[in-house]
Order: C-alpha cells, then structure tokens, then sequence
C-alpha cells in the first residue's frame, strides 16, 4: 500500500499552492472557485505508490476517499482483466465513495505512481457543484473514453435485440371487425395501434386512420376495420439489434412497431422509447419539423438542432455508428424536403430525375463535420437544354439550402451544381464506362470512388439501377481494379509513435493525429476496392467488408482486423467531435493523443498499425502481380 508522506497539518502554503496548481488543471476541480479548491489541496494527502502495488481491491469496502493521479498510472481490473489504464489526472474510488457500493474494479500501479487522497467529506462538496454535474455523470455511468471497447454491454437497449425490449401487448383482430369495436379495444389497451390478421401477414389501424379515414369522412363506426386499415403493416423480427431497428424507426417516421417471432407471430410492441432514453427522443421531433417545415428558414431552424440531437444520442451511449445513421437520416430528409420546397417553386419536372448522395453521407458514416457531396442523373436526351436549365435551377437551390443548414458543400467541388457531377444518366453511363476502360486518365480514379459510392436519395430508381449497374462492371477490369488497390494505399496510418503517443511530424497540425485521413479513410478506400472486385458498388464500409470476407478479395483475418480497427475509429472521431460541439467548437479530426488514455493509446495504436499491415499485404499482392482474393500462381 501507499507511503503516506505525513498527516494534513504538516502542509505549507507552498505545498497547498503546489496541489492547487495541479488541480486546476484536471477536471472536476478546473471549475471550483478558490477557497473551495484551495481547501480540496489542504486536505489531500499524497501517497508515493511502486510499481505492482495494489491501491483498491474489487469487492472490498465501500471507498470513503477519491484518488487523483499525480504521476505515473494504474491499471483497472475486472477479475484479474485489464479493462483500462488511468495517467496523470484522471480520479478513482470516487464511483464507490458515491454509491456507497463494494469496489468495483481493483486498481494496480504499472509504475511508480504518485496520488492525492481526498477524503469524502471534502470531495463530495466538489461533486455537488453544478459544474462537476457532466463529469459525476458519466464517471458514475463508466468511463466516457472506453464505453466503445469496455463499457457497452448487452444491458444497454440499443445493443438488444427487440424481442427483449417488448413490454406493450398489442390490439389484433380480424378484417371484418367494425371501426367501433377496433376503437374500444386500443383504447382499452391505451394503444394507438392495432393490428389486422390477414393470414401470413397484417394489416395496421392507427389513431391517425381513425381520425382521418372514419371521423373526417363521416364512415359508420360499424365499417369493417379492412376498409380502413394500412397492408401490409411493417413488422420486425424479434432477434433484431435495437440499434437497426431505432434507425429503420427514425428513417419511416414511425414512433413504434410491432415484433413478431420466428414463425410471424406477434410478440407485442417496441417503442423509440424502449430503444432509447427519453431525453434523446429529439432526433424524432427533428425529422418532423423537417418533414412539416413550410419553407427553407423552417428547415434551417430544424437543422439547427442536429448538434444537439448528436450530443444527446451520443451521451445516452448510443453506439458512434447510430449516431452516424441518424445524420445521414436528418440529410436525407433535409435533401428531399428541398427538393420538393424547390419543385412547388420551379414547377414540376421536365423530366425523371435521381437525386444522389455521395461520400460519407451515401455510405451512411456522416459526422458532424461532414459536408455535401451530391450529383444529379435525369432520363433525357443529351443535349436538351431546357430541362438541364431547369436541374441546374433546381441544384443551385438544393445545395444552397444544405448549405444554410449547416452542411457545408464539398470542398472539391462534387456538386450537382457542377457539369461533372450533373448530367443524363445515358452520359453517366458513357462516363462510367470511359472510366472503366481507362482509369489512368486525369481524376478517373478519384471520379470512380466518389460516384461508385453514390446512392439515390430521391428520384426515379430506374436511373439509379442503371448507375449501379454501369459501376458494378468494374470488377471486370484488372487495370481498374490495381490501380484502385495502389490508391487504398494513398492514405498511410500514421505509425511514428514517441513513447506511446501518436504523432504527425510536419503541418499545421503538427503533434495531433488526423483521426480521418490517418485512420478513417485508409479502410474506407481498402473495403472500397475490394467490394468492387466482388461485384458491388453501392455501400456501407461495414458492408463492404462482409462483401469482401465473403467474395475473398479480402482474407478473413485481414478483415477482423479492419472491422476492429474502424469500429474504434469510429468511436474515437464520434467522441472527439462531440466534445468540440459541447465546447461550442466547430468540430474536425484532429485528436490531441495526450487527450487519450493510456489504454486508448494503446488500442488506437495496435489498429494503425494492423491496418498498416494489411496494405503492406497489398503492396506486396502488386509486386507480384497477384490481385487480392486471387489464388498464388503455380
């Protein structure tokens, strides 16, 4: 155990001066005011600890101090498994002293480490500032960094799967039951939902049909509920991740939805709110002002909410990738809304049209500070200058208003307000096969990645099967396909380490670790390549990996690898921009390494260099002239 280096009255001003000091500088205490924390360093009793010694023991008495590290670190353990690492700053015992529950984790020095005691008399009063409130938070709920790899279990609603989280019976009944008899029984029940057993599958009567099927048209309440009902009514299976299915709710607008087994029989109802706290319901109302907004400043308004609907999602530990889904939800709807906003303006449509998202938000992997790419196909001839003037008109408008709700346009210029990124969709399918048949010519490379990623957001599906289709024949050209290979190792994961801190050498950021370009992009461009080799386009990364494992363009155990590493990725970009936007900082990727735990550090460095290691696997399939997924020649 520690070495006390004595009892509290034997501090001097200095030593006192020299505790406050460092306290200032380390949350919760950054935040008191003077004589408070002044009387915190007074009473904080510092313990020199070496190397292996154990500090606190799982499952002993409840902690009657806080324990903030001066210098050196410690290792939390579960059962003997390390879980996490604590530096300079960071407090332990204090969730014990809180709860008044048994230790829960054991903490072990790794180095000769030296900490501040501060007993619960003095450190409960800090807690209690309105300040220390977001630290006690998520210090009490588990550790904020670490929730991605460690903290998340299978309690959490969103990693269940729904047939778990039922807790509503539902109304069935048959289609000859009368609009009265429906009506009597949700109300019964207080659900505004029933459901109509059609054989195999279900019809569905909502609050909404009664009201505006039966009571504004003056139907009879003896009118069977078939006359009324919605088919078929959607329905999930119960061993769904809650997370897929809160977006597939955010996505159809639909507030609950019925569960069924595995023989399509009806289990009861899930609810946003099973599936999320209450103080995250907002990305709901969000899309419904947005769906409601009469005209652009209402969309903008409605916009301006999305950092906190991010913040809120992200805090009530809703995974990195949900929190991206629902971005990419609220740009989709944004786009669609414009869209039809600048239609009543403009007129209808001269022609079929496909509206497409490209980049980060078509492969639904929005951020906070990601910005619009976008193109435009229509189904007309070449060269009819009225309609190309009247999708001009209409892009200009579209981007303009993305733009004033917050999503800055594409800095490389891929927007349908561009000519490029404009056209008939027979002229994409004459620039996709050019780019296709000579990917060496200026920017092919780069055109076929940002297109080949585009997905259709609003318009006619027969145009965006065709742009599927002109790009899905890529994996029939060699020459493409190696040189997509040597640009996924274009972008290199930074594996200069010093000690155990990232670090970039040269740049304006100089000493921070680009946490996209460094890490984010090096796998989006590997799954990119190798899912176009199995034949696919259009998708997420994630997807594109399981492409890839299943095609064998990508090793299975290349593949483990980079979902591993993208997942903490993920969660790391998600984290740090969530950080700024509560700072009221405009968000990027640039992470200060000495932000990062020890263990963190640790992970993010493992994954840089796993996925150093899969390039350097391409790299050497090229030499050879062996195509990923091909077999050894002889």
């Amino acid at each position: 155990m520690g070495r006390p280096h004595g009892d509290w009255d034997w501090m001097t001003e200095s030593h006192i001066d020299a505790v406050s000091d460092f306290l200032r500088g380390v949350a919760p205490f950054d935040t008191l005011e003077r004589a408070l924390l002044e009387r915190v360093a007074a009473t904080a009793q510092e313990s020199a600890y070496p190397t292996g010694s154990t500090i606190l023991t799982q499952g002993g008495d409840p902690a009657s101090a806080a324990w903030v590290i001066r210098e050196g670190s410690v290792e939390l353990a579960d059962e003997g498994r390390v879980i996490d690492l604590l530096g300079a700053g960071d407090m332990f015992g204090h969730r014990s002293m809180l709860t008044g529950e048994p230790i829960s984790l054991s903490v072990r020095t790794v180095e000769n480490t030296v900490c501040y005691r501060i007993p619960a008399e003095v450190m409960l009063p800090v807690l209690a500032q309105p300040a220390a409130l977001r630290h006690l938070v998520l210090s009490v709920s588990g550790r904020y960094e670490m929730r991605a790899r460690e903290g998340l279990t299978d309690a959490e609603p969103s990693r269940r799967r729904v047939g778990d989280l039922v807790h509503r019976d539902v109304v069935v009944c048959s289609p000859e039951t009368t609009v009265r008899d429906v009506a009597a029984r949700m109300a019964a029940n207080d659900s505004p939902t029933a459901l109509v057993e059609l054989g195999g599958v279900y019809g569905v009567v909502t609050d909404h049909d009664l009201r505006s099927r039966v009571v504004a048209t003056g139907a009879s309440a003896d009118t069977p509920v078939r006359e009324v009902m919605t088919t078929p009514a959607y329905v999930v299976a119960a061993d769904r991740p809650g997370a897929e299915v809160l977006i597939e709710m955010l996505e159809r607008g639909l507030g609950q939805l019925p569960v069924v087994d595995t023989r399509g029989s009806i289990l009861g109802l899930v609810s946003s709110a099973d599936l999320i706290a209450a103080s995250v319901r907002t990305p709901f109302q969000v899309r419904a002002a947005i769906l409601e907004a009469k005209g652009e400043a209402d969309l903008v308004r409605a916009a301006g909410r999305l950092p906190d609907v991010a913040i809120a999602l992200y805090e009530a530990r809703v995974p990195a990738h949900v929190v991206s889904r629902v971005l990419t939800s609220a740009h989709d709807a944004l786009t669609r809304r414009l869209l039809e906003i600048a239609e009543a303006d403009l007129g209808p449509a001269p022609a079929p049209y496909t509206w497409f998202a490209l980049g980060s938000f078509a492969r639904r992997e929005a951020f906070p500070d990601s910005d619009q790419d976008n193109a435009m196909a229509w189904d007309a001839p070449v060269g009819d200058e009225g309609v190309e003037r009247w999708m001009t008109a209409l892009a200009g408008r579209v981007v303009a208003g993305l733009e004033a709700a917050g999503i800055e346009p594409c800095h490389g210029g891929a927007l349908a307000t561009k000519g490029l990124f404009a056209r008939p969709v027979a002229d994409w399918e004459r620039l996709a096969r050019s780019w296709l048949d000579d990917p060496q010519q200026e920017k092919a490379l780069i055109l076929v990645s940002l297109v080949g990623d585009g997905r259709a957001v609003h318009g006619s599906d027969a145009a965006a099967q065709r742009m599927r289709s002109a790009f899905a024949a890529g994996r029939d050209r060699p020459q493409l396909l190696r040189l997509l290979e040597r640009f996924a190792l274009v972008e290199k994961p930074p594996t200069g380490f010093r000690r155990d801190l990232i670090v970039e050498h040269n740049g304006e950021h100089r000493g921070t670790l680009d946490i996209k370009k460094g890490g984010f992009l090096p796998i989006v461009d590997l799954a990119r390549s190798a899912a176009l080799a199995a034949g696919v386009s259009t998708a997420s990364t994630s997807a594109r990996l399981d492409v890839a494992e299943a095609a064998g363009t990508i090793p299975a155990a290349d593949v483990s690898v980079l979902r591993d590493a993208f997942d903490l990725i993920i969660e790391l970009r998600m984290q740090h921009q969530i950080h700024q936007l509560r700072a009221g900082q405009a968000p990027d990727n640039h992470i200060d390494p000495a932000t990062l735990t020890p263990l963190v550090r640790a992970y993010l460095r493992d994954a840089f260099r796993a996925v150093s290691r899969v390039q350097q696997g391409i790299k050497t399939s090229l030499k050879l002239g062996t195509p990923r997924g091909s077999p050894s020649p002889g």
